[in-house]
């Protein structure tokens, strides 16, 4: 049976920085949904295929969910495309091990390319993007107010009487826990959505080397389980992106337009 490990392998280096195969995968992905969006930008009809009917649909959903939030259509184009990247490419990597013949390539006894959200680095570097990106709108929206929301100076800066220490000190203490609740938010999205993966992986490996007689027809019923599991992860990574960018809009209450 294929040995299971949380490190990914290392398969190269260059020039001191160290390649392994989940970023090898991942380049795998990003090729393929730059080869997607060539072929469905050149094959643009009024009468769409299914491909483009596809990718107009999953760009709408998102996008109607973030024009409700803005009410504005640029804003709402410009981060709908964010989200829809983000979905397309954790789409595509929890189906990675469904590429044809692509997890069969080794190299010194590794395999070259193994599925990217199936490593916990690689999540937390999504979940860095969608959260370090909604601190961007807040910050760019109304900087003060949004360093606010965390940090509660104000509140100290009004005390005028000793019964206004303890509201300051709770509002402080709720800044910080909401400092807190960021990291969780990090935490949440990658550990999420890699356990998940992950284990789907472990399952099919684990049913796939106990025999000869498990190898074939006994681990279907699981790849269709791992592949429903990854559809639903990759819509929830994407939806719960979305309500923490626009979650920034609303509580900022500031001008959206500024971010023209």
């Amino acid at each position: 049976m294929q040995e299971i490990s949380l490190v990914p392998d290392t398969i190269f280096s260059i020039l001191g920085f160290s390649f392994n195969n989940a970023v090898l995968g991942s380049f795998i992905v990003t090729a393929i949904l730059a080869y997607i969006t060539i072929i469905t930008s050149k094959k643009l009809t009024i009468v769409p295929g299914n491909l483009q009917i596809a990718m107009e649909s999953t760009v709408s959903i998102f996008y109607t969910k973030l024009f409700e939030t803005y009410n504005n259509k640029d804003l709402a184009k410009k981060h709908a495309a964010l989200i829809v990247s983000l979905f397309l490419f954790v789409f595509i990597s929890n189906q990675f091990s469904l590429i044809p013949l692509v997890q069969s390539l080794t190299s010194n006894g590794f395999i070259v390319f193994k599925t990217p959200t199936a490593h916990l680095s690689q999540t937390i570097a999504l979940a860095l993007i969608v959260v370090g990106f909604s601190h961007y709108i807040g910050f760019k929206m109304s900087p003060l107010k949004h360093i606010g929301n965390y940090i509660k100076i104000k509140s100290i800066i009004d005390i005028r009487s000793p019964k206004d220490i303890g509201t300051a000190f709770l509002d402080v203490f709720l800044g910080m826990l909401d400092i807190v609740g960021e990291l969780a938010k990090i935490i949440s999205l990658s550990c999420r959505l890699f356990g998940n993966i992950f284990a789907g992986e472990v399952m099919i490996a684990v049913i796939s080397g106990m025999s000869i007689y498990t190898s074939f027809i006994v681990p279907i019923p699981f790849y269709l389980i791992s592949i429903f599991s990854g559809i639903i992860q990759a819509l929830v990574f994407a939806y719960l992106a979305t309500s923490f960018i626009s979650g920034v809009a609303v509580s900022s209450k500031a001008n959206l337009f500024i971010l023209k």
